[in-house]
């Protein structure tokens, strides 16, 4: 009787925290529905220097799909197309699957700005392999801080 009690607590006791610590998915592969392009329409991309975050990514658990200094390595001439991917080596500012790996992905909010309270906004923790590091500093207060993103030594 005793043994069956305690494997019923250890088991309520498990569940109980995987209710708790919810899986929000960073890492997982997401493309942005809204890709900044010109007035014409074209030229569509995103600059290797800059960090963008789309916050109602249906691709994301979290609803945030984070592109981080996305470079095709054109030095600047094309911009970073998440959606062009490289059939032939010669195609020009196209992207390997491996850039958009490393620079186009799911992400959560880890922290708010220095200096501001969270008013009950729910933060996350990063998973192995991931920082939180500060990413946006301009936009309205339910976006700056920092998010997950990848490490160094995880970035190719």
């Amino acid at each position: 009787m005793r043994r069956s009690f305690l494997t019923w607590l250890a088991f309520l006791t498990l569940s109980l925290g995987a209710i708790g610590c919810t899986d929000e998915g960073v890492g997982d592969p997401c493309i942005p529905e809204a890709i900044p392009c010109n007035a014409e329409g074209q030229d569509c991309g995103y600059k290797a220097s800059e960090s963008y975050l789309e916050t109602s990514s249906v691709q994301c658990r979290s609803r945030l799909c984070i592109v981080r200094k996305l470079d095709n390595g054109s030095q600047g001439v094309y911009p970073s197309d998440p959606r062009k991917l490289c059939e032939d080596d010669n195609e020009p500012g196209c992207l390997s699957e491996s850039k958009l790996e490393e620079s186009v992905y799911c992400t959560c909010r880890c922290g708010l700005p220095k200096g501001e309270s969270g008013g009950g906004q729910e933060l996350c923790g990063c998973p192995d392999g991931f920082t939180c590091a500060e990413v946006l500093t301009q936009g309205g207060p339910g976006v700056r801080g920092s998010y997950c993103v990848k490490t160094a030594t995880e970035r190719r």
